[in-house]
């Protein structure tokens, strides 16, 4: 079997050149042998060498000069130079400046000189799969990068088509809604009938609720595109969070709800956006309200200091939300089980509510059982205005 040469030995002594080609016949590499540089030079240039050998006392020239070229040459190869003691300080010279991996003293042990040679065998082959991987990934993160460029464009297109159709949609509706609620207002004096009536407090409901869809696509084009930077605060959440509950108070009463407040007083500020805790929070409540029939609402929060974050919960005994149902809570346009049938909605509120918790480093979840309620709740590192707040998992 022709094996592939990987070694060259430089030596003047022809004697140890046969004795190095009997020592490594049983070897799985082939081993070229010469005394002069310059053939060992053509077959460093013609091969693929690995290991290169050399004597350093030799006529008309010295192994660490040797060395020096074939490390112009072939710089990944490994070079090792056969030493007497006399010379150990020119070879420990050599292997400080890069001239040569490792040195080895004469006369050597035929066992000792093959495990150098594995070794090198080793060394040289770790380092060749490290400069292909290093390369690989110079590559990918090229492709990525220009997949990220693209990605980016048709982000941006999608922002751009979003913004112009909801501004497009926008304008009919208010048209069409203050011209309902004009009919509506003049229903006396145009002695409409309770079905004429009726049809249009339908035609009214559908309008606003494109309103809402319209807003809330927009709203989530904005975020999922990272499009609406967030201007973050240190601010005190539970004045948030008395906002929110003050607002729906009322029609909690009217469907006769117990809206409560349990707030632990050791949360302070929060590195927040106010307006989007505002928007996640009301989102959460409404649907809460919407979704209970009796019972109560409790709006909780605790300070978890082992892991330097606070918890927010919506809790409610409402109608709960069935278990194979969970998973696609917070997707879009997710409407879920029998309550779609009932309660009115864009299936987008919880997609958002994902969305700017995202954005605050935070987490979302909810617990739940049908028919016995539901918690939503979001945790938010505390942190501070400064530096980068941890992502929580």
């Amino acid at each position: 079997m022709i094996k592939d040469t990987s070694v060259i030995v430089l030596d003047d002594e022809v004697n140890i050149l046969h004795s190095l080609k009997r020592a490594f016949q049983g070897e799985p590499f082939g081993l070229f042998t010469t005394t002069i540089p310059e053939e060992a030079i053509a077959v460093l240039q013609k091969e693929n060498i690995k290991v290169v050998v050399s004597d350093q006392k030799m006529p008309g020239t010295n192994g660490v000069e040797f060395l020096r070229r074939v490390r112009e040459i072939k710089p990944d190869v490994l070079r090792i130079l056969f030493t007497g003691h006399a010379d150990i300080q020119i070879a420990e010279d050599a292997i400080n400046e890069g001239a040569v991996y490792r040195f080895i003293h004469k006369p050597w042990k035929d066992e000792d000189l093959k495990n150098v040679l594995r070794d090198a065998f080793k060394h040289f082959d770790l380092m060749t799969e490290n400069k292909r991987l290093f390369t690989l990934t110079q590559q990918q993160n090229k492709e990525l990068e220009f997949k990220n460029q693209q990605l980016q464009q048709l982000i941006d297109k999608q922002i751009e088509f979003t913004s112009t159709v909801s501004h497009e949609l926008r304008t009919p509706l208010a048209a069409m809604k203050m011209a309902v609620d004009i009919i509506i207002s003049r229903n006396v004096s145009m002695k409409m009938t309770v079905e004429e009536i009726q049809y249009l407090n339908i035609a009214k409901s559908n309008i606003d609720r494109l309103r809402r869809l319209v807003d809330d696509i927009l709203d989530l084009s904005k975020l999922k595109a990272g499009k609406e930077a967030l201007l973050m605060q240190a601010y005190p959440i539970h004045d948030i969070v008395r906002e929110v509950a003050a607002t729906h108070a009322a029609l909690a009463e009217v469907k006769g709800l117990h809206l409560n407040l349990d707030l632990d007083a050791s949360v302070g500020n929060v590195v927040i956006n106010p307006d989007k805790i505002n928007q996640l929070l009301n989102n959460l409540v409404n649907n809460a309200v919407k979704f209970t029939s009796r019972g109560s609402i409790t709006i909780s929060s605790c300070l978890r200091k082992g892991d330097g974050v606070m918890e927010i919960a919506v809790t409610d005994t409402g109608s709960g939300i069935a278990p194979e149902d969970i998973p696609r809570l917070f997707q879009r346009f997710q409407q879920l089980g029998h309550l779609k049938d009932r309660v009115g909605g864009t299936g987008l509120g919880l997609a958002i509510c994902k969305e700017i918790v995202s954005q605050h480093w935070g987490r979302i979840w909810v617990e739940s059982e049908a028919g016995k309620g539901s918690a939503f709740r979001f945790a938010l590192p505390v942190g501070t205005t400064q530096g980068v707040l941890p992502c929580l998992k």
